[in-house]
């Protein structure tokens, strides 16, 4: 038997704002509690424009996703994360293709020496950090793309750009189709760049609590909860324990319950203005007997210390096992025996939520 929320009994405010998942779509809204009075509306993106602030750098991510012809982009995915003062270049190299299927271009890999040509493709992406603001960080990029031809690296492409990215910006470096194994499961990859400014001075040890809410059409709530505590900027982790759902009678599901789980980061951020700028990036699972989908997302709302967000997630649709899986199913099987629970019809009159709050320890 799951506990009973433990959370504010005053909602006072609503901002709803909607955000990119996948496959899905992830509803922000960031409901404040406040005890002494109604908090005023504050917008959920950055800022527009800050004045510059000190600050060491920034932290530049450098992402080659990788996506199937008959799944999501992100799948496989490489990620090199570099910690650079205003001023300082970081230089990457990486390859598409792995040792056993070098045409395989979804499958990225770091390079440690350009001796290294045993693919069908490299990069090499030189950053330098050019500024950084509160809310916004330039780079200078200079990317070369290079194919593999007899053995010999060529160049095919060689750029550079200056941009200038909000913390949830990213900017698409290059793209490419597999064209050399049509056969393959592998479509394409996609290298982007993103950056997260580093403020220093403004870090506090906080404490996060983090709920999951299952609420039906007639109102009852139950929920589980998890704490967490690190620093701000630092991304938390969290992994908040399924609540389990019975099948619906004649479902072909039995009494096997359906279990849903929600696991993820939380990353604080303290702005000028002494409000809170929080990143949760969430990924909600929906096992049963073996059998699971997944839905994932990222959501950014702004609040002050100890007001707490409301995240509304997807209902899990489509059917779970059998012979036809869910639209959103990444690892789903069709468990041995067993006919397939169709998950709209179990979750219909359901709403599932993520609530956060956030406050300074002291």
């Amino acid at each position: 038997m799951r506990s009973r929320m433990h959370l504010p009994a005053v909602l006072r405010l609503r901002l709803v704002v909607l955000v990119g998942l996948l496959p899905a779509a992830i509803v922000a809204g960031a409901f404040v509690r406040s005890a002494l009075s109604v908090v005023e509306a504050r917008p959920a993106t950055v800022k527009q424009a800050s004045s510059p602030v000190a600050s060491p750098g920034a932290q530049v991510k450098l992402e080659a996703l990788g996506t199937h012809r008959n799944g999501i982009t992100g799948r496989p995915r490489f990620e090199d994360v570099s910690s650079l003062a205003v001023g300082e270049t970081a230089a990457r190299l990486f390859r598409a293709g792995d040792d056993v299927r070098p045409n395989n271009v979804c499958m990225a890999k770091r390079l440690d020496s350009p001796s290294d040509i045993d693919h069908v493709l490299m990069w090499r992406v030189e950053m330098k950090l050019v500024g950084v603001s509160a809310d916004r960080t330039t780079v200078q990029i200079h990317w070369v793309r290079f194919r593999n031809v007899d053995g010999q690296p060529v160049v095919e492409r060689d750029e550079v750009r200056t941009i200038t990215l909000g913390p949830a910006d990213s900017h698409v470096l290059d793209f490419v189709e597999n064209q050399e194994d049509p056969s393959s499961s592998c479509a394409s990859l996609l290298v982007r760049i993103s950056a997260q400014p580093v403020i220093p001075q403004i870090v506090r040890h906080v404490a996060a609590e983090v709920w999951m809410v299952d609420e039906t059409s007639t109102g009852q709530t139950r929920s589980t909860h998890k704490s967490i505590q690190g620093m701000t900027g630092q991304a938390l982790t969290f992994k908040v324990q399924p609540l389990d759902f019975l099948p619906p009678e004649g479902s072909g599901g039995g009494q096997q319950p359906v279990a849903v789980d929600v696991t993820g980061t939380l990353q604080v951020a303290l702005a000028e203005d002494g409000l809170l700028g929080a990143i949760v990036n969430a990924v909600r699972r929906t096992s049963w007997e073996g059998a699971q989908s997944r839905g994932e997302g990222r959501v950014e709302f702004r609040a002050a210390m100890g007001e707490t967000a409301a995240l509304i997630l997807p209902r899990p649709v489509g059917m779970l096992g059998g012979a036809v899986s869910a639209p959103d199913a990444a690892d789903a099987a069709a468990p041995a025996g067993t006919s397939g629970i169709n998950l709209d019809q179990m979750f219909s009159g359901h709403r599932l939520w993520l609530y956060v709050r956030v406050a300074s320890v002291r």
